[in-house]
């Protein structure tokens, strides 16, 4: 009851994937600015930055806290800059711990805005490679190249067709 005497409905409780992202500089407060510009500001996610001031096994320490605080998610998704690199090498090494936990690399905002758009919809990813897969995919479809290509008379068209 609150204050007034009415009964409370407990909201229910969304089980969302643990979102972690993590690379060198500013690279993970970079994408999850990105993302929350499109998607507003109230998604859960954790941005940790590995700065040149920051020590290895800081950041370590940093990912191992992140992984327990979505101790209750039953997928934990942890998105790295580049594989091979510092923060892929330590979520990797913490991955091995955990089996509900996938590291990812070559992180892109298409890819983090659709494990995003996930969580705001209340879809709950039960096996983690079926959803790293899925990722993945969008990540890598994502990826375009523009070429422009002059009309053949060497005149570009009219907007309208004309």
């Amino acid at each position: 009851m609150n204050k007034r005497g009415r009964h409370i409905c407990p909201r229910r409780l969304i089980k969302m994937t643990g979102i972690i992202i993590t690379g060198h500089g500013t690279f993970a407060s970079g994408l999850s600015a990105n993302v929350k510009m499109l998607a507003g500001n109230s998604i859960e996610l954790t941005a940790l930055d590995f700065t040149d001031q920051k020590p290895p096994e800081v950041l370590e320490e940093e990912i191992a806290v992140a992984i327990e605080k979505y101790d209750s998610s039953s997928v934990i998704i942890i998105l790295t800059d580049i594989m091979g690199g510092t923060p892929y090498m330590k979520a990797s090494a913490l991955s091995v711990r955990n089996p509900k936990v996938r590291v990812i690399s070559g992180a892109n905002a298409p890819l983090l805005l659709d494990l995003v758009i996930r969580n705001m919809s209340g879809t709950d990813a039960e096996d983690p490679d079926e959803l790293a897969e899925s990722l993945l995919k969008t990540g890598e479809e994502a990826l375009t190249i523009f070429r422009y290509e002059p009309a053949e008379n060497g005149e570009p068209e009219d907007g309208d067709g004309i």
